[in-house]
């Protein structure tokens, strides 16, 4: 945790209220990027938090960015900024610079794209989907395979065709195509496959866990907003038991999430994350469908209307929820990494510090 947290989440708190309206909302769902607003954040060095100053960064850490990335979940920011910021802080470790656009990636080890050198540069080929934001960026960090050996890229996505996609929440999801287009000056980094991609994974989960915790405020304050608001048969709602069990759920799971997620910032911040990052992603994502149904039930109809700021909300907790693996995907990985232990009970694996060792899939 930097020293200056506070006036970060002070500084970042106040451009997300003051520019994540209903209308840019909207906005977005309609595919209207939100430029300005990215050239403030840009400007501001949020898109290049926890990177080193003398490598462009902002400075910071990663207790910093991700308290940011709280802040983006709890208004619903339209833009890329978690991709941003994870393309940047793997690309910068391989020697890879950025400017202030919008970057994305796509690592997964299952992906058929080839490098092929051809003159001054490399002729790329292959397909990469559900690619978050493509539609948006200018560049991509693609991992693929050059003679048999495993490499990473700084793309351009100039020349590629992109199939526009979306999640729930209407954020681009896109198939990037790379029908043999050539890139000229490129710079391959040999990597290892499963570490690179296992680490964009955690970085990714870790992402959108804080971002469903900051969500998760939102929805409760918006169900306490209106059951105090709301009048039925003479009474405020919030005095009616079924609304307060409503409450109850709400009030419970969001500091659940809020706790879960800010354990595993923390550990990631102390170099763990094979445990925590797990542990908080198969918490925030089971407490993202009960959040969402509980939130539903208080609003009654209203809730279900697109004039109303819930569904903007809840659409981003299920969409998240699945995204970078739900809670069966870690729970499998997890059970994984325990049986593996043979020197451990399972409390001591729960309780104690202990790092695990890495399992292939």
């Amino acid at each position: 945790m930097s020293d200056m947290l506070d006036m970060i989440i002070e500084s970042s708190n106040r451009i997300f209220k003051d520019n994540c309206t209903k209308q840019l909302l909207d906005d977005a769902e309609d595919g209207n990027f939100a430029i300005d607003l990215w050239n403030i954040i840009a400007e501001s060095g949020l898109s290049s938090i926890a990177l080193p100053e003398n490598k462009g960064g902002a400075g910071g850490d990663f207790i910093d960015a991700f308290n940011i990335l709280k802040l983006a979940g709890k208004y619903g920011l339209p833009l890329p900024l978690a991709e941003t910021l994870i393309a940047k802080w793997l690309g910068t470790e391989l020697g890879f610079t950025f400017s202030n656009e919008p970057v994305t990636f796509s690592i997964q080890k299952d992906d058929n794209i080839s490098f092929k050198m051809t003159g001054d540069g490399y002729s790329i080929a292959g397909e990469a989907k559900d690619v978050p934001w493509a539609s948006a960026a200018k560049h991509i960090l693609l991992l693929g395979k050059s003679n048999e050996k495993d490499v990473i890229a700084f793309v351009p996505l100039d020349n590629a065709k992109i199939i526009k996609g979306k999640n729930l929440a209407a954020e681009p999801r896109d198939h990037v195509i790379f029908p043999n287009i050539l890139a000229n000056g490129l710079s391959l980094r040999e990597v290892n496959c499963i570490d690179i991609s296992e680490k964009s994974i955690h970085l990714l989960a870790l992402a959108k866990s804080a971002m469903i915790a900051g969500a998760a405020e939102k929805v409760l304050a918006l169900s306490l907003f209106y059951a105090n608001e709301r009048q039925q048969f003479g009474r405020s709602l919030h005095r009616f038991q079924s609304i307060q069990q409503h409450i109850a759920v709400l009030t419970g799971e969001t500091t659940a999430c809020l706790t879960a997620a800010n354990s595993a910032i923390y550990a990631l911040q102390g170099g763990r994350y094979e445990k925590e990052i797990p542990l908080a992603k198969m918490k925030l994502s089971e407490s993202a469908g009960v959040i969402a149904m509980a939130a539903h039930q208080l609003h009654g109809a209203i809730g279900m209307t697109y004039e109303h700021m819930l569904h903007h909300m809840t659409r981003r907790l299920w969409s998240w929820r699945d995204e970078a693996g739900n809670e069966a995907y870690w729970g499998k990985k997890l059970t994984k990494l325990i049986m593996k232990d043979k020197d451990s009970s399972l409390w001591e694996i729960l309780t104690n510090d202990k790092q695990f060792t890495k399992v292939e899939e």
